[in-house]
């Protein structure tokens, strides 16, 4: 791919015909034929034209006469005078009242297509111009390159958010999963750096896991260790305290987390973990949940930490962890665990943590935008096509109102065989740009982090001499 080119993007978007926000129409299978007047149709027929004076060279744009299977030139066409946000249906008709009689089947669909079509030209040129190119690594702690990292780094807020749900209470080697979970974040909380708040947040700890009491299950959360410095007293126990219970409202315990930092805007670098062992289970939207830890303003890193996760939940945790600029640390047994957390401990410690911190958020920060101005591109794209298939599909039957001997249906189908496979071209360009930025993303992360662990090692070898 080439390049990402910023300023194309913004220019792009001010020309786009609709936004992201609009609710995608679902691929019209039948349509009900659209109300006229019946005067062009009693015209037809008392007025018969002589096929030999019909000609469709006035009503398709040369542009528009793409072969067949030629998905990248629709893309290319450019607008027509009713296409997007442009678009009049009275004055489309008006312009069809206009047509004449006796044209091929394929050059009706093709003046349709000339005077409505979108333009897609912005989002194929992102397609063809993308190139992932994330920032370079800042100096390190020794030196090594660039410029060191200034020595009064912001604060550290931790959140932990802890599945107190009744699958917490199951076995694993011989204990429960909760008593595994309890014990090793107090470890971890306990050897966090002296600029560290903390906060402990609770979810499934309330009504039970019975349908009776899922809906005070699913609507409860509780912040049991408030943010603040680490008391090791205050803190075991907040956590000695949970027992499992019931649902899993993980969407909701991340708003109300939320809601906290915002609350502190402190200006601190934020990172939330989710401890789970099980996805979602209260119809909360936990990745929209994320996502907005990452544009509120807090711009909270939010890891999961999947703990005995059974393999058909593990993406849904997976995808919370990706719309938070955050990783999914797979924990599946009890020593996983615990050196899990013994890795994010140790990531957070002495100088090299503030060098593997600042390479992460920012690299975390391209990522997010990248996948989400993907995402936005890609929902943008989409709407226009299944808005343009509609209603090229209601100006089809129209267009068989006014003339008897039109072949609807042969119309109809040549605009779907247009716009499905631009669909698909759509989805698959802009998912193959998130699955780029993702890996390369992933690898210069595990880069930092390995330089990291690296260096740390070397400090305390030292330390033992």
């Amino acid at each position: 791919m080439k390049r990402w080119i910023v300023g194309l993007i913004a220019a792009s978007v001010l020309g786009l015909g609709a936004c992201s926000g609009e609710e995608a129409s679902p691929e019209p299978e039948k349509e009900e034929p659209a109300e006229t007047s019946g005067e062009k149709g009693e015209e037809a027929s008392g007025d018969e034209k002589n096929p030999a004076s019909a000609d469709s060279g006035e009503l398709i744009d040369p542009a528009f006469m793409v072969e067949e299977g030629d998905v990248a030139g629709w893309m290319k066409t450019g607008p027509g005078p009713y296409g997007g946000d442009q678009y009049d249906e009275e004055a489309a008709r008006a312009e069809i009242d206009k047509w004449p009689e006796g044209l091929e089947a394929e050059e009706y669909f093709r003046a349709i297509v000339s005077l409505t079509s979108n333009d897609y030209r912005p989002y194929q040129e992102i397609l063809e111009t993308t190139e992932i190119d994330y920032a370079d690594l800042t100096g390190t702690p020794d030196g090594e390159t660039g410029s060191e990292i200034p020595a009064d780094a912001p604060p550290l807020n931790v959140q932990i958010l802890l599945d107190a749900s009744g699958s917490m209470a199951g076995q694993m080697e011989g204990r429960s999963k909760m008593d595994l979970a309890k014990e090793s974040i107090t470890e971890f909380v306990g050897n966090l750096p002296e600029n560290a708040n903390v906060s402990l947040r609770i979810y499934g700890h309330a009504g039970s896991n019975q349908l009776d009491g899922k809906e005070l299950s699913c609507s409860t959360t509780e912040e049991v260790y408030a943010m603040g410095g680490y008391d090791a007293g205050a803190f075991k126990k907040a956590i000695d305290a949970v027992s499992p219970t019931g649902y899993t409202p993980i969407g909701l315990a991340m708003e109300e987390a939320s809601a906290d930092l915002k609350e502190r805007g402190d200006g601190a670098q934020n990172v939330v973990y989710v401890v789970s062992d099980g996805k979602e289970t209260c119809g909360g939207d936990a990745v929209a949940a994320a996502k907005s830890m990452q544009q509120d303003g807090i711009q909270a890193v939010v890891n999961i930490i999947g703990f005995d996760i059974a393999e058909e939940e593990r993406q849904s945790l997976e995808a919370i962890a990706e719309a938070g600029g955050g990783e999914y640390l797979r924990a599946d047994t009890a020593e996983e665990l615990k050196n899990t957390f013994s890795e994010e401990r140790t990531a957070l410690i002495n100088d090299w943590y503030d060098w593997v911190n600042e390479n992460l958020n920012t690299n975390y920060d391209q990522s997010t935008k990248y996948l989400n101005d993907a995402y936005d591109y890609q929902t943008e794209a989409l709407n226009h096509l299944y808005d343009e298939q509609t209603r090229q599909e209601l100006l089809a039957y129209y267009l068989k109102e006014q003339m008897e001997e039109v072949d609807d249906s042969a119309i109809r189908k040549m605009i779907r065989a247009r716009t499905k496979p631009m669909r698909e071209h759509v989805r698959e360009g802009f998912q193959a740009i998130r699955e780029e930025a993702r890996e390369e993303g992933r690898e210069i992360r595990e880069g930092v982090r390995e330089k990291g662990r690296e260096e740390r090692e070397k400090l305390r070898e030292n330390d033992g001499d």
